[in-house]
């Protein structure tokens, strides 16, 4: 009977250590390489006061989910005065909870409001609505108490921001708890004792863990340039969405830009000019390449200026129409490879040499196409440099620069600035993932030879 077993191959004891150590180094590496990502999601996640605790836990806390009842059983006022009672207390509550509460990770809020047995007021709020309304909302730069948190229509205001549901004949889909857990009162009790006051009674309330909490932060995360920028009609509208439209933009422009200018330029180094001339014209885009941009950055400006292209989309866009140097060495390598029958065939049915371009030299390029289109979203959604130094429209900015100011921003918690940084790096990751067999194929099949 044949045996179709591969031979098996013993290493000596030096090939051995060799791949012990490329395997425990290259492990290493990769520890390394996540670590700050691995750190950046877990702050992301943690409360405003977890993130600067001292050793830093590289896991975030559970999140809590708290929900309290108050009865309003002995009220005897008009349905308006009793709606304006819960409201008021809603918001005592929530704020109260935040500001005194802040070392039990409590993420989430449910106030609910009973009467005779029935709940008739609900409300939710996360951590992170409190936080916004506090640090660039309604009540940014106010020391929170009762009195502050009340003033004029101060919560009538906020309790439409985060809503509630008032019927005095009853929520039907909403129950409210009974159960009253006597650390939780402990706590709360610490809270209503002076500053936060309620109108009502507390009958009930529940501390529960409840991690999805920790996702959530995001979403509230992507209101803060609605908050911080409310001034500005577009940012106020659209938020985080105008500063990935920016970029959107920017990097389309770029991919267009870059594929046609240096597959146009290399068509005509390849195939129109003599061997001489190519040479001489393909140096000029690899040496201009090889100039520092801080060298050209101010007379580079100064001629944008003079231009009209300053705080403008121009400014983002007019840099583009330069064909980068590598892009146009690696259409150039590629379409000198093209077997020159092709060619031939072509020109003696008559055809011209847009022709030749559009019809045999782009349909057989796709994969450096595709290579240069993921090069070029790559390095231009990591830019931040030019498209910081001719902005100053905050309508303008892309994700970076973005990021940048809201960073400098003293009231911007850290928490939040992990989470905007973390939805920043996402897209270029999977990107990555997606198209991983498609970035292999183009560089293999992308090589220049000579």
């Amino acid at each position: 009977m044949k045996n179709n077993k591969a031979p098996s191959i013993r290493l000596s004891s030096g090939d051995r250590s060799l791949r012990f150590v490329a395997i425990l180094m290259t492990v290493i590496s990769l520890l390394l390489i996540l670590f700050p990502f691995v750190l950046t999601i877990s702050n992301s996640m943690k409360d405003n006061m977890k993130i600067y605790d001292v050793p830093p836990k590289l896991l975030p806390d559970p999140a809590n989910s708290l929900q309290v009842t108050v009865d309003y059983s002995g009220f005897s006022g008009t349905p308006e005065e009793l709606e304006a009672q819960i409201r008021d207390d809603m918001i005592s509550t929530m704020f109260g909870v935040y500001t005194k509460m802040n070392r039990d990770s409590v993420f989430e809020t449910k106030f609910y409001g009973t009467k005779d047995g029935k709940t008739i007021f609900y409300s939710r709020a996360h951590q992170t609505e409190l936080q916004l309304e506090k640090d660039y909302g309604i009540y940014e730069g106010t020391v929170l108490n009762k009195k502050t948190l009340l003033y004029k229509d101060r919560a009538e205001r906020v309790s439409k921001i985060i809503g509630y549901d008032f019927d005095l004949n009853g929520l039907d889909d909403k129950s409210a708890p009974s159960a009253l857990q006597p650390e939780t009162k402990s706590k709360l009790d610490t809270v209503f004792e002076k500053k936060f006051s309620l109108n009502g009674t507390l009958a009930a309330c529940t501390l529960s863990t409840k991690n999805i909490l920790l996702l959530e932060s995001f979403v509230h995360y992507m209101k803060l340039p609605n908050y911080m920028y409310s001034a500005n009609p577009t940012i106020a509208r659209f938020g985080f969405l105008s500063f990935v439209g920016n970029t959107i933009i920017v990097i389309g422009w770029a991919i267009v830009c870059q594929v046609f200018l240096c597959s146009l330029c290399g068509f005509v180094i390849s195939r129109l000019l003599s061997p001489k001339a190519s040479r001489f014209v393909l140096l000029f885009f690899l040496g201009a390449q090889m100039i520092p941009f801080a060298s050209i950055m101010l007379p580079q400006l100064i001629m944008y200026k003079d231009m009209g292209a300053y705080n403008n989309h121009a400014a983002l866009l007019l840099p583009f129409l330069y064909p980068f140097g590598f892009y146009v060495y690696l259409f150039k390598g590629f379409f000198d490879h093209i077997p020159g029958s092709y060619f031939e065939a072509a020109r003696l049915d008559g055809a011209s040499n847009f022709y030749l371009y559009t019809n045999i030299c782009m349909p057989l390029s796709k994969a450096t196409i595709a290579l240069i289109a993921l090069q070029t979203f790559l390095g231009n959604w990591n830019d931040f440099f030019w498209a910081w130094l001719v902005t100053e429209r905050q309508d303008l900015w892309t994700l970076n620069v973005a990021l940048y100011n809201i960073s400098n921003n003293v009231s911007t918690k850290q928490n939040a600035l992990m989470g905007i940084s973390l939805v920043t790096i996402l897209p270029v990751i999977v990107i990555a993932l997606i198209f991983s067999k498609q970035i292999k194929a183009s560089i293999m099949s992308s090589g220049v030879k000579g």
